[in-house]
Protein backbone atom coordinates (compact mmCIF):
# COMPACT_ATOMS: atom_id res chain seq x y z
CA UNK A 1 0.00 0.00 0.00
CA UNK A 2 2.86 2.37 0.84
CA UNK A 3 4.49 1.73 -2.54
CA UNK A 4 1.17 2.25 -4.34
CA UNK A 5 0.64 5.56 -2.55
CA UNK A 6 4.19 6.66 -3.38
CA UNK A 7 3.61 5.78 -7.04
CA UNK A 8 0.35 7.73 -7.00
CA UNK A 9 2.10 10.85 -5.69
CA UNK A 10 4.87 10.50 -8.29
CA UNK A 11 2.33 10.04 -11.08
CA UNK A 12 0.36 13.06 -9.88
CA UNK A 13 3.49 15.23 -9.88
CA UNK A 14 4.75 14.10 -13.29
CA UNK A 15 1.34 14.21 -15.00
CA UNK A 16 0.70 17.70 -13.61
CA UNK A 17 3.98 19.05 -14.99
CA UNK A 18 3.45 17.38 -18.38
CA UNK A 19 -0.12 18.67 -18.70
CA UNK A 20 0.85 22.18 -17.58
CA UNK A 21 3.44 22.23 -20.37
CA UNK A 22 0.61 21.81 -22.94
CA UNK A 23 -2.19 23.43 -20.91
CA UNK A 24 -2.94 26.30 -23.30
CA UNK A 25 -2.23 24.45 -26.56
CA UNK A 26 -5.89 23.39 -27.09
CA UNK A 27 -7.01 27.00 -26.49
CA UNK A 28 -4.39 28.33 -28.90
CA UNK A 29 -5.41 25.80 -31.58
CA UNK A 30 -9.09 26.66 -31.06
CA UNK A 31 -8.39 30.38 -31.41
CA UNK A 32 -6.24 29.97 -34.53
CA UNK A 33 -8.92 27.77 -36.11
CA UNK A 34 -11.83 30.10 -35.38
CA UNK A 35 -9.92 33.39 -35.70
CA UNK A 36 -12.59 34.74 -33.36
CA UNK A 37 -12.02 35.99 -29.81
CA UNK A 38 -15.69 36.28 -28.82
CA UNK A 39 -16.08 34.80 -25.36
CA UNK A 40 -12.39 35.10 -24.50
CA UNK A 41 -11.43 37.65 -21.86
CA UNK A 42 -8.43 39.89 -22.57
CA UNK A 43 -8.32 41.14 -18.94
CA UNK A 44 -8.56 37.53 -17.79
CA UNK A 45 -5.59 36.53 -19.96
CA UNK A 46 -3.54 39.48 -18.65
CA UNK A 47 -4.35 38.65 -15.02
CA UNK A 48 -3.49 34.98 -15.53
CA UNK A 49 -0.19 35.95 -17.17
CA UNK A 50 0.52 38.19 -14.18
CA UNK A 51 -0.15 35.35 -11.74
CA UNK A 52 2.07 32.87 -13.63
CA UNK A 53 4.83 35.47 -13.99
CA UNK A 54 4.87 36.22 -10.26
CA UNK A 55 5.11 32.49 -9.50
CA UNK A 56 7.98 32.09 -11.97
CA UNK A 57 9.92 35.12 -10.68
CA UNK A 58 9.45 34.06 -7.06
CA UNK A 59 10.70 30.53 -7.73
CA UNK A 60 13.72 31.69 -9.74
CA UNK A 61 14.75 34.37 -7.23
CA UNK A 62 14.34 31.92 -4.35
CA UNK A 63 16.80 29.53 -5.98
CA UNK A 64 14.39 26.59 -6.09
CA UNK A 65 15.24 23.52 -8.14
CA UNK A 66 14.02 23.84 -11.74
CA UNK A 67 11.96 20.66 -11.38
CA UNK A 68 9.81 22.34 -8.71
CA UNK A 69 8.61 25.08 -11.05
CA UNK A 70 9.31 23.62 -14.50
CA UNK A 71 5.74 24.25 -15.67
CA UNK A 72 5.90 28.01 -15.08
CA UNK A 73 8.15 28.94 -18.04
CA UNK A 74 5.83 26.99 -20.36
CA UNK A 75 2.69 28.53 -18.84
CA UNK A 76 4.11 32.05 -19.19
CA UNK A 77 5.22 31.38 -22.78
CA UNK A 78 1.84 29.95 -23.76
CA UNK A 79 -0.02 32.86 -22.16
CA UNK A 80 2.19 35.36 -24.02
CA UNK A 81 1.39 33.60 -27.31
CA UNK A 82 -2.31 33.45 -26.43
CA UNK A 83 -2.28 37.16 -25.55
CA UNK A 84 -0.65 38.00 -28.89
CA UNK A 85 -3.27 35.97 -30.77
CA UNK A 86 -6.17 37.54 -28.85
CA UNK A 87 -4.83 41.01 -29.63
CA UNK A 88 -4.23 40.09 -33.28
CA UNK A 89 -7.64 38.57 -33.96
CA UNK A 90 -9.46 41.31 -32.04
CA UNK A 91 -7.48 43.90 -34.06
CA UNK A 92 -6.06 45.52 -30.92
CA UNK A 93 -2.40 44.80 -31.61
CA UNK A 94 -0.49 48.10 -31.73
CA UNK A 95 3.03 49.51 -31.08
CA UNK A 96 1.89 50.28 -27.52
CA UNK A 97 1.66 46.57 -26.76
CA UNK A 98 5.24 46.03 -28.00
CA UNK A 99 6.40 48.78 -25.65
CA UNK A 100 4.51 47.13 -22.80
CA UNK A 101 6.14 43.80 -23.70
CA UNK A 102 9.56 45.45 -23.38
CA UNK A 103 8.60 46.89 -19.98
CA UNK A 104 7.28 43.47 -18.92
CA UNK A 105 10.58 41.80 -19.87
CA UNK A 106 12.53 44.43 -17.93
CA UNK A 107 10.42 43.94 -14.80
CA UNK A 108 10.76 40.14 -15.03
CA UNK A 109 14.53 40.48 -15.35
CA UNK A 110 14.68 42.84 -12.37
CA UNK A 111 12.55 40.54 -10.20
CA UNK A 112 14.50 37.38 -11.03
CA UNK A 113 17.94 38.95 -10.56
CA UNK A 114 17.25 40.48 -7.15
CA UNK A 115 17.10 44.12 -8.24
CA UNK A 116 13.95 44.51 -6.15
CA UNK A 117 13.71 43.71 -2.41
CA UNK A 118 12.79 40.11 -1.59
CA UNK A 119 9.89 41.41 0.49
CA UNK A 120 8.26 42.78 -2.67
CA UNK A 121 8.19 39.34 -4.29
CA UNK A 122 6.80 37.78 -1.10
CA UNK A 123 4.02 40.37 -1.10
CA UNK A 124 3.30 39.77 -4.79
CA UNK A 125 3.27 36.01 -4.22
CA UNK A 126 0.62 36.44 -1.53
CA UNK A 127 -1.54 38.19 -4.15
CA UNK A 128 -1.36 35.29 -6.62
CA UNK A 129 -4.54 33.64 -5.35
CA UNK A 130 -6.78 36.73 -5.70
CA UNK A 131 -5.16 37.60 -9.06
CA UNK A 132 -5.71 34.07 -10.37
CA UNK A 133 -9.30 34.09 -9.08
CA UNK A 134 -9.90 37.49 -10.69
CA UNK A 135 -8.66 36.16 -14.06
CA UNK A 136 -11.18 33.33 -13.97
CA UNK A 137 -13.99 35.62 -12.81
CA UNK A 138 -13.16 37.90 -15.76
CA UNK A 139 -13.45 34.92 -18.10
CA UNK A 140 -16.79 33.96 -16.59
CA UNK A 141 -18.04 37.53 -16.93
CA UNK A 142 -17.00 37.75 -20.59
CA UNK A 143 -18.82 34.53 -21.47
CA UNK A 144 -21.90 35.66 -19.54
CA UNK A 145 -21.98 39.10 -21.20
CA UNK A 146 -21.37 37.81 -24.74
CA UNK A 147 -23.43 34.65 -24.22
CA UNK A 148 -20.82 32.94 -26.38
CA UNK A 149 -18.20 30.31 -25.61
CA UNK A 150 -17.32 29.05 -29.09
CA UNK A 151 -13.73 30.28 -28.84
CA UNK A 152 -13.24 28.86 -25.33
CA UNK A 153 -11.44 25.51 -25.18
CA UNK A 154 -13.19 23.22 -22.72
CA UNK A 155 -10.23 20.85 -22.97
CA UNK A 156 -7.84 23.51 -21.66
CA UNK A 157 -10.06 24.19 -18.65
CA UNK A 158 -10.57 20.45 -18.08
CA UNK A 159 -6.79 20.00 -17.91
CA UNK A 160 -6.70 22.88 -15.42
CA UNK A 161 -9.29 21.08 -13.27
CA UNK A 162 -7.18 17.92 -13.27
CA UNK A 163 -4.00 19.79 -12.32
CA UNK A 164 -5.82 21.54 -9.44
CA UNK A 165 -6.99 18.17 -8.10
CA UNK A 166 -3.51 16.64 -8.35
CA UNK A 167 -1.90 19.68 -6.73
CA UNK A 168 -4.35 19.47 -3.82
CA UNK A 169 -3.39 15.80 -3.45
CA UNK A 170 0.38 16.43 -3.62
CA UNK A 171 0.12 19.43 -1.27
CA UNK A 172 -1.71 17.36 1.33
CA UNK A 173 0.99 14.72 0.93
CA UNK A 174 3.64 17.30 1.97
CA UNK A 175 1.55 18.61 4.86
CA UNK A 176 -1.31 21.03 5.48
CA UNK A 177 -0.32 24.22 3.62
CA UNK A 178 -3.44 26.37 4.03
CA UNK A 179 -2.55 29.15 1.52
CA UNK A 180 -1.66 26.67 -1.24
CA UNK A 181 -4.72 24.53 -0.57
CA UNK A 182 -6.93 27.63 -0.63
CA UNK A 183 -5.37 28.68 -3.95
CA UNK A 184 -5.91 25.31 -5.62
CA UNK A 185 -9.41 24.89 -4.16
CA UNK A 186 -10.60 28.31 -5.36
CA UNK A 187 -9.07 27.67 -8.79
CA UNK A 188 -10.75 24.25 -8.97
CA UNK A 189 -14.20 25.69 -8.23
CA UNK A 190 -13.82 28.54 -10.74
CA UNK A 191 -12.40 26.24 -13.44
CA UNK A 192 -15.42 23.97 -13.04
CA UNK A 193 -17.70 27.01 -13.25
CA UNK A 194 -16.07 28.08 -16.53
CA UNK A 195 -16.49 24.59 -18.01
CA UNK A 196 -20.13 24.46 -16.87
CA UNK A 197 -20.98 27.86 -18.37
CA UNK A 198 -19.09 27.14 -21.59
CA UNK A 199 -20.99 23.90 -22.13
CA UNK A 200 -24.31 25.52 -21.19
CA UNK A 201 -23.84 28.30 -23.75
CA UNK A 202 -23.15 25.75 -26.49
CA UNK A 203 -26.36 23.76 -26.04
CA UNK A 204 -28.67 26.16 -27.94
CA UNK A 205 -26.27 26.08 -30.89
CA UNK A 206 -26.54 22.30 -31.07
CA UNK A 207 -30.32 22.45 -30.92
CA UNK A 208 -30.44 25.05 -33.70
CA UNK A 209 -28.31 22.83 -35.95
CA UNK A 210 -30.68 19.92 -35.42
CA UNK A 211 -33.71 22.01 -36.44
CA UNK A 212 -32.03 23.31 -39.60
Amino acid sequence: MVELYSLSVTFANISTIVLCIVLKIPQIISLVSSKNTTGLSLPGTLLELTSFTIGLCYSVSSGYALSSYLEYPFLVGQDLLLLALVLHYSKQLSPTWFALLGAYAAVVYALTTGMFPKGLLITLMSLCTPISAASKLAQLRTMHVTQNSKSVSVLTWSIAVYTCITRIFTTLDRGFDAPLLANYSVSLILNLAIISLALKLRRPCKQEKKTQ
